[in-house]
């Protein structure tokens, strides 16, 4: 049962991105493949296909993407490894493969696509690193479950992109699969082929594993596919095709020898700009790199043309290209700057100063912190509870960070709390309960500390503050425990875990605010004590926001639209670049759709 519900996740997932990404398009390619002629990659075809296997059965197990889920199932260990140069067709083949062995699968083991790049088989097994990317993914990083399926023998890993883990963790990489999988278990993993030369030579084959290399688009695929990408008796393509049958041997021919470069050149040149404009540009180019850099920074303005709405359809947003650009190259040369390809909405507070989000919490937090001690205190009291107070507010979370890296221990209060899959499961009522008795133990400390400031000095009202101050912040950190409940399979996505980090935050801010008032009020029972609650729950409301990574990305995203390096309205912008093909989506975040385009966005 948990391996279906998987299942229907995941395909559900992939039909949406093939749709999106247009990669049914590529169904009219003859992307080729076949048993890499290449020495020195691959095991013995008794081990790879049988005991009784010979080099004929090589040469046998060849075809094209439409083909791949068979001949994968004609595997007795169903180990895979898919190589092709960048642009030649990997993921149009792993994801056709992942659709076809979803809808035939029976009762058989799930595929489930994961970008590699983040694993270091050096220090993390491929396992513990599965079960964690799945929990993500899928389970609101609980991971029960996935280790359960891993265990069950219920998942076939298909190990997307071994080239792109870091250098020097690459040599450790084929050995540890084989360690992890024994040599026996389904996987599929894809490489570009230097890199993947390079780890055979460090540690060996892949044991068991068949290795297949795409092979490059001949000017017959290429033809029929600008043929096909128009109606029947639209002649828009012909000066191409001309020009392709005519010089074979171009840079324009090996340029499009890749199916990304034609859906590229389609793009660019099959709407409202004439193809035969795409020849009188390349003849100006002296090689197949040009060309390729041409066409993929067309991508970006092509996309962003204003083209009519069909009626009743919602339209998109007004977003010029010369807006676009800037601002997807501002994302794309930050991904570049840190190594990643995520573009996941809770790391963009990285992009701003610490110091600019400090200096909000410290005003605004120190103010009503000022205000609320005042009320009960004295004015001389409250100042010096906002200026230390506002200090804390403001910068006590990297000193709380710096004192975790001293125990070797990372905390990121920008990443969201991992309650998204169980809060609509009870989670709220629970969550609300908590904070509220936090809360309230907070307000009571507080008055409780007015009393022993009147009655036995401000000595002992100070600790009884810091006490109400460790009991406040201990309730609120346990709450993750307490909120611990059934996990639930939930597709995430960077708008849904968006929405449920907000919730989290709005039910934390009330029920801290409530609580601390409620507190203070009880014991009180004072004008001073009533305008002292309103402060404090003020302050607590903003610590239930300002600790959390939907707070954080409020403020971010506010400073990044003052200072134009990004829109606004943020995730709308990022939405429907996905819409358009710009970007595309794994789990909860984005990804620009080919490394391809975050290298030449990023550059100058």
């Amino acid at each position: 049962m948990l391996a279906q519900t998987l299942a229907i996740a995941v395909q559900d997932q992939w039909q949406r991105e093939v749709a999106n990404q247009a990669l049914h398009r590529f169904e009219s390619l003859a992307v080729r493949w076949a048993v890499t002629a290449r020495s020195g990659l691959r095991d013995h075809p008794e081990t790879v296909f049988g005991a009784d296997a010979s080099a004929q059965d090589e040469i046998d197990f060849h075809g094209t993407v439409a083909d791949a889920a068979r001949q994968y199932l004609s595997l007795p260990k169903q180990r895979l490894v898919v190589l092709g140069e960048p642009g030649s067709g990997k993921s149009v083949f792993v994801a056709r493969l992942l659709l076809d062995l979803l809808g035939e699968r029976q009762d058989g083991p799930v595929p489930v696509l994961l970008p590699v790049r983040t694993w270091d088989p050096s220090s993390e097994h491929l396992n513990d690193w599965i079960v964690r990317e799945l929990a993500t993914l899928y389970y609101g990083r609980h991971e029960e479950v996935p280790r359960q399926l891993l265990l069950e023998g219920a998942l076939i890993p298909v190990l997307d992109g071994l080239d792109e883990i870091a250098e020097a963790a690459q040599p450790h990489a084929l050995a540890a699969i084989d360690r992890a999988t024994g040599g026996r278990q389904p996987i599929v993993v894809t490489s570009r082929v230097a890199p993947y030369q390079a780890m055979v030579g460090e540690s060996g084959v892949l044991v068991a594993a068949a290795v297949v290399e795409l092979a490059p688009l001949d000017i017959d695929d290429v033809v029929v596919c600008l043929g096909r990408s128009v109606p029947v008796g639209d002649a828009r393509w012909e000066p191409v095709i001309g020009y392709l049958r005519a010089h074979p041997p171009s840079p324009l021919a090996e340029a499009l020898s890749t199916p990304l470069m034609v859906f590229l050149a389609q793009t660019a040149y099959g709407g409202r700009q004439d193809p035969a404009t795409l020849i009188d540009t390349v003849q100006h180019m002296g090689s197949r790199r040009d060309i390729e850099r041409h066409l993929v920074k067309a991508l970006v303005p092509a996309r962003y043309t204003a083209y009519p709405d069909p009626t009743h359809a919602q339209p998109r947003r007004a977003y010029s290209a010369d807006q676009a650009q800037r601002w997807l190259g501002y994302l794309a040369r930050n991904l570049q700057r840190t190594a990643t390809r995520d573009i996941a909405w809770w790391q963009l507070a990285h992009f701003v100063p610490r110091a600019v989000l400090g200096v909000f919490f410290l005003v605004g937090g120190g103010a009503l912190l000022g205000f609320a001690a005042a009320a009960l205190f004295g004015t001389g009291v409250g100042i010096a509870v906002g200026v230390l107070g506002g200090a804390f507010f403001g910068f006590g979370g990297e000193l709380v960070e710096a004192v975790f890296r001293l125990f070797g221990q990372h905390i990121d209060r920008s990443v969201p709390v991992p309650i998204h899959a169980v809060i609509h499961q009870g989670g709220r009522i629970r969550l609300i309960a908590g904070t509220f008795v936090a809360g309230g133990v907070g307000g009571l400390g507080f008055a409780l500390a007015l009393l022993a400031w009147q009655r036995l000095g401000s000595a002992w009202g100070s600790v009884v503050i810091v006490c109400a101050l460790v009991a406040c912040l201990v309730m609120v950190t346990g709450l993750g425990d307490v909120l611990r409940g059934p996990v639930s399979l939930t597709e995430l996505t960077p708008r849904s875990i968006l929405a449920s980090d907000r919730t989290t935050a709005t039910l934390r801010a009330i029920g801290l605010s409530i609580g601390v008032a409620l507190g203070i009020v009880t014991l009180t029972r004072s004008d001073a004590g009533v305008v002292s609650a309103i402060g404090f729950g003020l302050v607590a409301a903003l610590s239930g926001y300002g600790d959390s990574a939907w707070g954080f990305f409020l403020l971010t995203r506010c400073w990044l639209a003052l200072t134009g390096r990004l829109p606004f309205r943020l995730m709308a912008f990022l939405e429907d670049a996905y819409r358009r093909g710009i970007l595309r989506q794994y789990g909860p975040v984005y990804q620009f759709r080919h490394q391809h385009l975050q290298e030449s966005l990023a550059s100058p």
